[in-house]
């Protein structure tokens, strides 16, 4: 991978579960939520992108547009009100989301 993306920062490497931001991300307080999806998307934007591009061997572009796409549907279905910081990582939870995705929605596979 000679090029990559600076978006996101310069580690690809997951973080520490932050349990306060996944529990926080499901708040029905808007400002809460808020504050905790843009902790969320900050800290997990550059390793869910180097999973995405790694794993699926997709171009830098296709990989950034993935992962957008990826954290968009994430905050529009609320798939974070079903995290459960006490079951799984969040590092664990948002991979397992990633496969829902790409199962059920044909131009994740093939973007």
């Amino acid at each position: 991978m000679s090029q990559d993306t600076q978006i996101g920062g310069p580690s690809g490497k997951f973080p520490a579960t932050r349990r306060s931001a996944a529990l926080a991300a499901s708040s029905n307080d808007p400002a809460e939520r808020k504050r905790a999806l843009e902790t969320i998307i900050a800290a997990y934007w550059k390793p869910i992108y180097k999973y995405i591009r790694i794993r699926r061997g997709k171009t830098e572009e296709d990989a950034k547009d993935l992962t957008q796409e990826f954290f968009a549907r994430l905050i529009e279905k609320r798939y974070l009100d079903d995290c459960d910081p006490s079951k799984a990582r969040l590092r664990t939870f948002l991979r397992v989301v990633w496969t829902i995705l790409l199962r059920m929605t044909p131009n994740l596979q093939n973007g």
